[in-house]
């Protein structure tokens, strides 16, 4: 079982959207348009939800993997599988970026929010975790 196939009907609609819209796109332009997504949901969403938005992002991001598998060849996809809710994702990519310092670097100056964006993801997830059975990878 998937992690989209346990999302509500609202967000997979955005999901699927955003799968056919990405598909084409190299994995630059998918990174940097579903950073674009996060902006959006913050800006339109209440401050008090920013941790409730922050955590379905990550979701979309997740069931978007699962739909365009990932490549951990590419410095900003290893950026989106370290922050997915799928546990193997993020250990492989965390343990690609610890042993090459460069891609953190790489992926701040894609995108300069991306050290608070993960830090504020890990912040999210300890309150208000997600149960392991819903992570797990196909």
């Amino acid at each position: 079982m998937t992690l989209s196939e346990h999302l509500p009907a609202d967000i997979r609609e955005v999901m699927d959207a955003y799968v056919g819209d990405l598909r084409p796109q190299p994995w630059r332009i998918r990174f940097l348009l579903l950073i674009d997504l996060l902006q959006e949901k913050l800006e339109s969403g209440p401050a008090a939800e920013y941790r409730r938005l922050l955590q379905q992002w990550t979701g979309i991001v997740t069931a978007i993997l699962e739909h365009l598998p990932p490549d951990s060849s590419v410095v900003e996809c290893l950026g989106l599988m370290s922050i997915s809710f799928n546990d193997q994702w993020r250990a492989q990519a965390l343990g690609q970026i610890e042993r090459d310092p460069t891609v953190l670097d790489q992926l701040v100056a894609i995108c300069p929010d991306w050290e608070d964006i993960v830090d504020t993801v890990l912040e999210a997830n300890q309150r208000r975790p997600i149960k392991a059975g819903q992570t797990r990878a196909r």
